[in-house]
């Protein structure tokens, strides 16, 4: 009926502009959206595309784009149709194997279906893995830096005689994006540090500072540790999806492994076969 190109274009074109292909409440499944070469296109066909566009974050689901993609994608079927290239042997190898990793994907589907992991699972798997870390603590930090060890020992003298710890630092730390915070560098586990740097917190009370310079490879320092927390743990709502694709993952290794068990499987190789 609409065999001309030019046709098929302008009624694509008309339908664009005409149709209200995003109101789902104004259409219905059945209605024409298009016509090439004879070959309906429906809403539910624009329905359809449209989530599988969305589900595989298409650059683009703007309706006009869609509906003008599944008109191309028409045309190409039918020419490929036409050159009888469905009978192809390469169509119909790669035909076979997506129509083994569909059924692979269905059957795993199925089974988590047929086997779904309940709140109470997800929330005793958290319960396990929490209970097996070891929680770090947390520290808020200041520090004063210098070159030498000569020159933290001064300074210190002068902590010990009462000065404050935040105006030696604003006066002397060679940090001086610390330094302007009277030597705060905020809260930090002592993974984050140097290795001398965190055994001298791990050895501190809060309100100490230490009594001998610290060296690490950026020069001398002195810490003082003001105050101690234990690092919060992510929740059990924040982390439930992982946990639970994580689980699925132990119910997919369940599943594979009760079909080879019940399975009667035969290899011929002795040893894994070489690339093609």
């Amino acid at each position: 009926m609409f065999n001309s190109p030019v046709k098929v274009y302008l009624l694509s074109c008309a339908l664009l502009i005409s149709l209200p292909l995003g109101a789902a409440s104004e259409t219905k499944p059945t209605d024409k959206l298009a016509i090439v070469n004879g070959k309906v296109i429906t809403q539910q066909d624009y329905d359809d595309y449209f989530k599988r566009a969305k589900k595989a974050h298409a650059h683009s689901t703007n309706p006009k784009i869609l509906l003008d993609e599944l008109i191309q994608h028409e045309l190409l079927q039918q020419d490929a149709l036409k050159k009888k290239l469905d009978q192809h042997p390469e169509y119909i190898s790669r035909l076979k194997e997506m129509k083994g990793r569909l059924l692979v994907a269905m059957a795993m589907h199925n089974y988590l279906l047929q086997n779904p992991l309940k709140e109470a699972d997800l929330k005793q798997e958290y319960d396990q893995q929490v209970a097996q870390i070891k929680v770090p603590n947390e520290y808020q930090v200041r520090h004063i830096l210098v070159k030498t060890e000569a020159e933290a020992e001064t300074l210190m003298s002068e902590l010990s005689n009462g000065k404050s710890f935040g105006e030696i630092a604003k006066a002397k730390s060679i940090d001086s994006a610390s330094a302007k915070e009277g030597g705060e560098l905020g809260w930090m586990t002592d993974s984050q540090v140097e290795p001398n740097f965190g055994k001298a917190l791990a050895t501190l009370k809060k309100g100490q500072y230490t009594t001998k310079p610290v060296e690490t490879k950026y020069g001398w320092h002195i810490i003082q540790l003001d105050d101690i927390r234990t690092v919060a743990l992510p929740t059990f709502e924040s982390v439930k999806d992982q946990l639970q694709s994580a689980l699925q993952g132990q119910q997919m290794q369940t599943y594979v492994e009760s079909l080879r068990e019940h399975g009667e499987i035969t290899i011929f190789q002795k040893e894994v076969p070489n690339e093609p």
